[in-house]
């Protein structure tokens, strides 16, 4: 892993960034956003121990390259951009040495808060989804097992500032809500510099999963949120929540909309005839494995909803769903 980074508002303000291993295989950006008086955690990471120690090893690296001193117990609040694990799972670490105030969008409040409810209901709408793409009882079984590893080393934590779009803070972050990737999703702008979490990466497009799973997910917020960051004209660099500075984001969103317009043809492509979410997937990212499998069902779902929703498929068997209780769907183009 890198080491830490140092990034100059305009306004004079200091963001320092450094990673932490949230998972096997991935890495997370955490940002402290500092004035001299103020100093607010941007994300935490996931909890795990190897996260946990990175991100005590982080800030004393601050000190080390920038003479930053900032203990846990020192922060002025704790912004966590979206309700992905792996950006507040340390949340409970954290609550050992720190009271500062947790703020998060109140589109995803609950994941912070009550966590082990919503982990329930995903997991419901999840296995739902899975049937319907056509994946096998076994498979989904395992599938289902993937998806609940990990979730529980998490707890709920209370949140003290629920943020939504153009409130005022004390902080003076601008919010952005940016619903797509994750229903709470925020880009904080710092001066002239936005922190674009998971909706904008300097190398991978950001995953999509559908609407059916959660409300205000889905391919169709995301591609709307990507219009809004696009739209802002006083960002000089993002900063994402993975990856990379983007020093040119607009290009970089007119690559991730791209990527996303050619696999929107792929999918009617393959729908000349009547084919499964399950054997869509097969057919856009092939033979993958282990955890990639579900990503790849919930990436193909959220592209061929979105499909759906405009019209440019249908659904062939509508016998079956009508007479079953839980039928598998085909897609077709229209």
């Amino acid at each position: 892993m890198n080491g830490p980074n140092k990034f100059l508002t305009s306004d004079g303000r200091e963001i320092f960034s450094f990673p932490v291993r949230a998972f096997p295989g991935l890495v997370a950006n955490i940002y402290v956003i500092s004035n001299g008086d103020t100093r607010i955690l941007v994300d935490c990471g996931s909890g795990m121990d190897d996260s946990n120690q990175d991100l005590l090893h982080g800030l004393d690296s601050l000190n080390e390259t920038y003479g930053l001193r900032l203990e846990l117990r020192e922060l002025d609040a704790i912004f966590i951009t979206h309700g992905h694990i792996d950006h507040f799972g340390g949340l409970p670490f954290i609550r050992r040495y720190s009271n500062a105030p947790i703020a998060v969008h109140r589109l995803d409040r609950r994941v912070l808060s009550h966590y082990e409810e919503r982990v329930l209901v995903a997991s419901r709408l999840l296995e739902t989804f899975l049937q319907r793409a056509g994946v096998s009882p076994g498979n989904l079984k395992d599938l289902m097992a993937m998806y609940l590893f990990a979730k529980g080393i998490y707890r709920s934590t209370a949140v003290d500032i629920p943020l939504q779009e153009k409130s005022s803070n004390a902080y003076d972050v601008q919010v952005f809500h940016v619903p797509g990737h994750c229903p709470g999703q925020v880009c904080l702008l710092v001066d002239d510099i936005l922190l674009t979490a998971d909706h904008v990466l300097s190398r991978t497009t950001p995953h999509q999963a559908p609407e059916s799973i959660t409300n205000n997910m889905g391919l169709g917020h995301f591609l709307d949120s990507l219009d809004k960051v696009a739209a802002l004209d006083n960002v000089s660099l993002g900063l994402g929540g993975h990856e990379e500075p983007m020093p040119d984001l607009r290009g970089r969103i007119a690559e991730i909309k791209q990527v996303h317009q050619e696999r929107l043809e792929q999918v009617l492509a393959i729908c000349d005839e009547p084919k499964t979410v399950a054997g869509i997937s097969m057919e856009l990212f092939g033979d993958v494995s282990s955890y990639h499998i579900l990503l790849a069902l919930e990436e193909t779902g959220a592209h061929v909803e979105y499909l759906y929703q405009l019209g440019e498929l249908i659904v062939t068997n509508i016998g079956q769903v009508e007479s079953e209780s839980a039928p598998v769907f085909f897609y077709q183009r229209c």
